[in-house]
């Protein structure tokens, strides 16, 4: 990937390209496996359900995958393939692909991935269009928002997420002071902002 950034919209991308495996009629299981394989290959060790079916497995190959402790639940319609010892991107990856389409990691967790701050346990943190309010599910935090829009999210590693000012905006709002200092001079240091982000009272 050139640079920090692309200008590619959040809910296109890899996942477009990766949907052109499919297992074939006939096919031998494991050649099958291979294919899934390089699916979460691309996406940190996840897939999603629709991924699956378009793969061409059907619902009791899943089913018996999921049985045999090939594929691991992690959200609904979500799984981890092979084992479940997920990294804080496949976490992440799998949280937006439970969302779906127009999903992005934010606030926290889109500025763990970013660099500015530490990566840490608990829900990750995904923001998605409308104002409905806020929602928890299990293992995330959703965020609602009016203006999640192309131009403020991105991909990085694949993962869907906002850009880092939107990001810093996100934490300026919801963060402690120091913590939210801490993630502009880092963005600061890493270049991924040109200026100084607004300073909170």
């Amino acid at each position: 990937m050139k640079g920090r950034e692309t200008g590619t919209p959040a809910v296109k991308g890899a996942r477009d390209r990766s949907w052109r495996l499919t297992c074939h009629m006939g096919m031998e299981p494991a050649k099958c496996d291979l294919v899934i394989a390089r699916i979460a290959a691309r996406q940190h060790g996840v897939v999603s359900y629709s991924q699956l079916r378009t793969a061409g497995m059907s619902q009791p190959v899943i089913s018996k995958r999921t049985k045999a402790g090939r594929l691991h639940r992690v959200h609904r319609a979500v799984y981890a393939v092979g084992h479940t010892r997920l990294s804080f991107e496949g976490r992440c990856m799998a949280a937006v692909l439970a969302l779906g389409e127009g999903a992005a990691v934010s606030h926290r967790s889109a500025a763990a991935l970013w660099g500015m701050l530490r990566a840490r346990d608990g829900p990750i943190e995904i923001t998605v269009q409308g104002d409905a309010g806020r929602d928890k599910r299990n293992g995330i935090r959703v965020h609602r928002s009016t203006s999640l829009i192309a131009g403020v999210t991105t991909r990085r590693q694949g993962i869907a997420l906002t850009k880092p000012r939107r990001t810093l905006r996100d934490l300026h709002r919801t963060v402690p002071l120091p913590i939210y200092r801490r993630a502009a001079r880092r963005a600061l240091d890493l270049r991924l902002v040109r200026s100084n982000a607004p300073e909170r009272a």
